[in-house]
């Protein structure tokens, strides 16, 4: 009997949350980027991107253990770092005003049930003696076995909102939504927090939150890699949705978009992977977009 009490309250405690889904009103727009810039081939797999100190910051998804500092007009690389880390998958990069925190998430593959997030001391990385802590989690339903709990539990967008980390999950399987879930952006081993899920019709790949103006951006593209932007302007903390959106089609075919980053919360500039697929190539590139002024959205 106490076996079976203790089942039951175990089973319990890993409950998975009631679903609270989200449907903002999403004002529907089509923008061409004004501007392209030609990334360096060291950057092919141009996954996580974060404008700091008038520079672009930008990792690879593989391969190796770098971040790269690049010049904003040309894109060319202008200094290199390497992190004493292992580069399984690495998603997105957030920031705030002390830690870049680097997400060592994806899991397409569903092989992993432990991620981390690696909190790296900005001032240190300068130093080129970079000072690195672990922040690990779980997703909840990983916690119950369940493989099928597990497929739709892929994630590439995180962004740092106060002192929480806000993670935008990447679903396949489930009408093309994303989950909100967060974590304390402390070291330690942690289990994902539910919050919200949004109907998105796309797959969503970078998030960027812009404390000044309280604005979330999301990035993603489509089943045939038409790229999106979802715009959700003065967010309260993590409610990021209850107010109405813009969704902005980005004037650019078969492009693979990941990161996203802004210096003002107007102009938001995103990064796209070198991808070729039989006719298809495209170059790895940052675009520009600009959202408009947030008082007009």
């Amino acid at each position: 009997m106490r076996f079976l009490v203790l089942f039951f309250f175990g089973c319990m405690a890993y409950a998975q949350p009631a679903e609270v889904l989200c449907k903002p009103k999403l004002k529907r727009s089509c923008i061409k980027p004004s501007k392209a810039i030609l990334l360096q081939n060291e950057l092919n797999e141009g996954s996580g991107l974060v404008a700091w100190e008038g520079k672009f910051w930008a990792h690879n998804d593989s391969g190796n253990a770098r971040l790269f500092a690049l010049d904003t007009a040309s894109g060319n690389i202008i200094q290199t770092y390497d992190l004493p880390l292992e580069n399984r998958d690495w998603e997105d990069l957030g920031q705030d005003k002390t830690y870049f925190y680097l997400g060592n998430f994806g899991n397409n593959a569903h092989r992993v049930d432990t991620l981390q997030i690696y909190r790296i001391r900005k001032e240190s990385l300068l130093q080129k003696i970079p000072s690195i802590d672990t922040i690990s989690f779980a997703w909840p339903e990983t916690i119950t076995g369940n493989k099928k709990d597990k497929i739709n539990f892929d994630c590439e967008a995180m962004a740092i909102v106060g002192d929480s980390i806000c993670l935008f999950t990447k679903e396949w399987k489930r009408g093309h939504r994303t989950r909100l879930f967060t974590l304390p952006k402390v070291p330690g081993k942690w289990t994902a927090n539910y919050r919200y899920t949004l109907k998105t019709r796309i797959l969503v790949t970078g998030a960027s939150y812009e404390e000044n103006t309280k604005q979330l951006v999301l990035s993603g593209y489509n089943m045939v890699l038409r790229p999106f932007l979802l715009v959700f302007p003065e967010t309260n903390g993590t409610d990021f949705f209850s107010k109405p959106g813009r969704k902005i089609k980005i004037r650019r075919r078969f492009r693979q978009m990941e990161g996203v980053t802004t210096f003002d919360g107007v102009n938001y500039f995103v990064i796209n992977e070198g991808f070729q697929l039989f006719f298809i190539h495209t170059s790895p590139r940052i675009y520009k977009v600009s959202v408009g002024n947030r008082s007009k959205q």
